[in-house]
């Protein structure tokens, strides 16, 4: 029997990110979530590492980053917890999925949480994504609403052309014979 794989489970640090950024972009592509509301980008990293690092976190295997969270707080007076936990995002590179890699991560995030005053703390996942919906309840998520978040695409107006022999006798004419 091989020896198992030690992996490490720490805080992200600035060298992290460009690692972290390329794991996600081979996790989150376009083809598996066409029309995901947020879009996996180098910002999404660095903005959740600049805001609130200790809430970042890389899972390490002989010195190779297989696995990451990014998560922050928010702060809402005037609601029953006061302040939440916002898990944004959770990838583990696939060789090393089915291995509870993901739910280390999450535990150490949530001791964090806890440690710092938070009570509760949110997800959220495509409502068709059934193995992101599966983890999150087998670490105790429920689903407390249904939130749907509806898309629209914009189509410009075509700009008439205005024909070459088309004379105008003043200025203010030619302008509103261009916006028609």
């Amino acid at each position: 029997m091989a020896p198992r794989l030690r992996i490490t489970i720490r805080e992200m640090e600035i060298d992290d990110i460009a690692s972290v950024y390329h794991l996600g972009e081979q996790l989150f592509t376009s083809d598996e979530f066409p029309i995901l509301y947020r879009t996996w980008d180098p910002y999404e990293v660095t903005e959740y590492f600049g805001s609130d690092p200790e809430y970042c976190l890389v899972a390490e295997a002989k010195g190779v980053i297989v696995g990451f969270l990014l998560a922050t707080t928010i702060e809402k007076e005037g609601t029953a917890w006061k302040k939440y936990g916002y898990l944004a995002w959770i990838g583990v590179d696939e060789a090393f999925q089915r291995n509870r890699l993901a739910r280390r991560l999450y535990k150490d995030l949530e001791k964090r949480l806890g440690e710092n005053g938070v009570r509760m703390v949110i997800a959220d996942t495509d409502g068709d994504n059934e193995a992101a919906i599966a983890f999150f309840q087998s670490i105790g998520f429920s689903t407390r609403a249904q939130h749907l978040w509806l898309s629209k695409t914009l189509h410009r107006k075509a700009k008439k052309a205005v024909k070459p022999e088309t004379q105008f006798a003043t200025e203010k004419e030619a302008e509103e014979a261009a916006r028609l």
